[in-house]
């Protein structure tokens, strides 16, 4: 299979900061790209410090600023992570991302919070609460949409209640929505739960509005592949959760991206095996290699398990393209964004340190490569 791309950012880590990822891109109104990232102290561990800073780029990608803080008025807060820039209808940024606290008792609860900037992400709003229901939610980078409508709309996995380690609950997945620019939040979707009634359950939802209104979910899951399920009402229903046949997938996330013209998603396309001695530290296999695929209006992505055929698989795999192949090392959390020439591509990667969640890369795609013509 063919590889594509080009590296023209590492974001590299340090022994203060071993940690540096689960990115977010946004287009800037001057042209300039930003990409928020998470960047963490101590161990790097999901629940070590953690703030989020940017960069910025003002030549589609090529080159990149120093790092900054996007904010710092919530210092005695446990952590930020998770970032998801958006666009919002009223011509402001958004963010939204999650939110960790040490509760008086010990336990740690992760709650998503959003908040806007009405100067292009200089300054920013204190933070809102997307919900008041206590708990522990896991979300990943890049995950939030605003749909043609205008609603805004950030995907979780509610894992229960505060923790004290990671003693999680079943992921069921949430939507927690805003019709006014993000200054309210309310669960207006129903949620999917997992068929199996599982330990692990649906985790870290990924969303898309394809173009006739139709949302498609799709779930990180421990089964071997991806499970997606639809929705024609806007989220009142949902079709039951099912493998999405054509995403296997190492209890790893996915992001699926409309950049504009075309539908991307970057995955790792290989199966959970009990077999494999490549596991990381914790236990999850290794994410590896990193895929791209390319869909004209992403209606391609979404095909029901009893729909799906060779030919319609060989058809899906003749857009896909490898865009790391070194199987020594490991890659997750992407997240995309169109430029004028092409498309960047940020995500985690081992960076030989022997640890998933190390340093970042940004890789740019050409138009061409896209096109499957480079």
């Amino acid at each position: 299979m063919k590889k594509i791309g080009r590296l023209v950012k590492t974001i590299e880590t340090s022994p203060e900061n071993p940690r540096k990822g689960e990115g977010s891109f946004i287009k800037l109104k001057d042209g300039a790209i930003m990409l928020a990232f998470s960047r963490f102290g101590g161990q790097g561990g999901d629940h070590d410090y953690s703030r989020l800073v940017c960069i910025l780029s003002c030549d589609e990608g090529e080159t990149w600023s120093e790092e900054r803080a996007l904010f710092d008025d919530d210092l005695d807060c446990r952590n930020n992570m998770a970032a998801a820039l958006v666009r919002l209808p009223n011509g402001e940024l958004g963010l939204c991302y999650l939110r960790k606290s040490t509760l008086p008792d010990g336990r740690i609860a992760c709650m998503p919070v959003f908040r806007y900037s009405g100067d292009e992400g200089k300054t920013w709003s204190g933070y809102v609460a997307c919900t008041e229901r206590p708990g522990y939610y896991c979300g990943t980078n890049a995950a939030s949409i605003v749909t043609k409508a205008g609603r805004l709309i950030t995907p979780l996995s509610d894992a229960g209640a505060p923790v004290h380690r990671y003693d999680l609950a079943p992921g069921v997945v949430r939507f927690m929505c805003s019709d006014d620019n993000g200054r309210s939040w309310r669960e207006a979707m129903s949620p999917i739960e997992s068929p199996y009634g599982d330990r692990g359950g649906l985790q870290e939802p990924g969303i898309l509005e394809l173009p006739d209104g139709t949302l498609f979910c799709h779930m990180r899951t421990t089964y071997g592949f991806q499970y997606q399920s639809v929705s024609s009402d806007g989220g009142r229903t949902w079709s039951a959760p099912e493998p999405a046949l054509q995403f296997p997938s190492p209890d790893s996330p996915m992001r699926i991206t409309d950049i504009g013209g075309r539908v991307l998603a970057v995955f790792n396309p290989v199966t959970h095996s009990p077999a494999s001695e490549a596991l990381t530290p914790w236990g999850s296999p290794w994410r590896s290699p990193l895929m791209l695929a390319v869909s004209g209006d992403g209606c391609s992505f979404v095909r029901r398990a009893r729909d799906f055929s060779f030919d319609a698989f060989r058809a899906f795999s003749k857009r896909c393209y490898l865009i790391e192949d070194d199987l020594s090392d490991c890659y997750c959390y992407p997240a995309m964004i169109g430029t004028t020439d092409g498309c960047l591509i940020t995500y985690y990667c081992d960076g030989g340190s022997g640890r998933v969640l190390n340093c970042s890369r940004v890789v740019k795609v050409s138009n061409a490569e896209l096109d499957g013509e480079g």
